[in-house]
């Protein structure tokens, strides 16, 4: 990623050309997270190492289109604030937490440029379980709209405070 996209923070910016447009918006990583098994509690480090085509380097997700899971920092605090936890509150686990993010703008395709790595979005929302209590009672769950997963593009190594930049055409 060139030097100056990693200074841009928070911010959105628009710029055409002949052929494309682009919308470039940016956010920051706020915690990094491995898995060294499935259903154990994860690592948090200060640096991920992402591969491409497989995701976190020694996390058990690697391959297929969940390599990499982020969540925006609003839903994880949104789901410690729960008085009654959802089903896969104790099972979503992310990779990469995230803010600064307008959700609205992210698409399945969509490139993210964080810390010398790329990431393509393969998937935007976690389905609901049938059998959850809040899908059940109709309460709208946040990890519904607001945990995206991807494959990795481009190896690369994301530290905590690295800019994670949006492009999409």
């Amino acid at each position: 990623m060139p030097k100056r996209l990693s200074l841009i923070t928070h911010s959105l910016h628009t710029r055409t050309d002949p052929t494309r447009r682009y919308c470039r918006l940016s956010a920051e990583i706020v915690g990094l997270t491995m898995f060294k098994k499935k259903g154990k509690p994860g690592t948090s480090l200060s640096e991920l190492s992402l591969l491409k085509g497989l995701g976190v380097d020694g996390d058990f997700h690697q391959g297929g289109e969940k390599q990499v899971t982020i969540l925006t920092e609003e839903a994880r605090r949104w789901m410690e604030s729960q008085p009654e936890q959802g089903l896969c509150f104790s099972r979503f686990q992310e990779n990469i937490l995230i803010k600064g993010f307008k959700l609205e703008k992210i698409y399945p395709g969509s490139l993210l440029y964080a810390g010398s790595a790329v990431l393509r979005i393969s998937m935007l929302a976690k389905p609901c379980f049938d059998d959850c209590s809040l899908s059940s009672k109709g309460t709208p769950c946040r990890l519904s709209g607001r945990a995206l997963f991807a494959i990795v593009e481009r190896s690369g190594t994301v530290r905590i405070g690295d800019s994670v930049v949006l492009y999409s055409t």
